[in-house]
């Protein structure tokens, strides 16, 4: 459902949580379910926990927003995701994720129709917060509780690379982790705050899963370099790998464009 209401656009779409509401304005975006909700005015990011009987007793947290603020869908399940920049230029640089919602089941009745209405409000909502992420093609992410994992990774789609973060053990933000370049090079974030360092992976089959650790390795199988991904469950650190594997391939067609960043799938109904 959308309609225009003198706070300007509105619309609603129903969600594994419930009904998520999106107000767009000139001024910002308020983004509601039952118990909590987000404001973003002009440079600050607002969120807001419910108390359950008093509005006095609500749960005020106001970030400025120092860098991106992205409006990031789940690759796998379409939900939402709001995620902002930390302390950006500094060592401590990052993401948080400050707001989301799960989709409505495709299983359950009306299951197309909610997420064709989630995907209107997110598009809408990503079109009038544009001006924060100028940069940025697309945001994903990846983790649910429901394949198992515990928490999320974000992809960042910049054009000409991918940049992963993801969070560490005990660290509050997801930080950086792995740069995919259409070239076939990938930086990887050092261990224990070692600087970064550049391998060069050509083909999918460099790109595999050990462990809690995405692999790159040569096309003999030595290894080239690893990548702590610790939160995710197997299943979706595995499709993290996959989608590394197929941004950077070039076993099939060496001139070909790199595959867009997650592919989508085309429905039907």
């Amino acid at each position: 459902m959308a309609y225009r209401d003198d706070a300007g656009d509105a619309c609603e779409a129903p969600t594994a949580e419930g009904t998520l509401r999106a107000e767009l304005t000139g001024g910002g975006v308020r983004l509601a379910m039952t118990g909590r909700s987000l404001h973003v005015t002009g440079r600050f990011a607002t969120v807001i926990q419910h108390h359950k009987v008093h509005a006095a007793k609500d749960r005020r947290t106001s970030i400025e927003i120092a860098g991106l603020l992205l409006i990031a869908r789940d690759a796998q399940r379409e939900g939402i995701g709001v995620w902002l920049e930390v302390e950006p230029g500094t060592p401590r640089a990052g993401f948080r994720r400050i707001f989301g919602v799960e989709p409505h089941s495709l299983l359950e009745p009306g299951g197309l129709g909610a997420l064709a209405a989630l995907d209107r409000l997110a598009q809408g909502v990503r079109q009038a917060l544009a001006h924060l992420a100028p940069e940025v093609r697309r945001a994903t992410e990846i983790g649910s509780p429901a394949s198992g994992g515990l928490d999320k990774v974000l992809a960042v789609d910049h054009g000409e690379r991918v940049v992963v973060y993801a969070r560490g053990l005990f660290r509050d933000r997801a930080r950086f982790a792995i740069a995919i370049h259409d070239d076939g090079r990938i930086a990887v974030r050092g261990a224990r705050g070692a600087p970064e360092r550049e391998v060069a992976v050509r083909s999918r089959h460099g790109v595999t899963v050990v462990g809690d650790y995405i692999r790159f390795a040569d096309p003999h199988g030595v290894d080239l370099a690893r990548v702590s991904i610790p939160w995710l469950s197997p299943e979706d650190r595995t499709e993290l790998a996959r989608r590394i594997g197929q941004r950077i391939d070039r076993d099939a067609a060496p001139d070909r464009e790199p595959a867009a960043w997650p592919p989508r799938l085309e429905r039907t109904s």
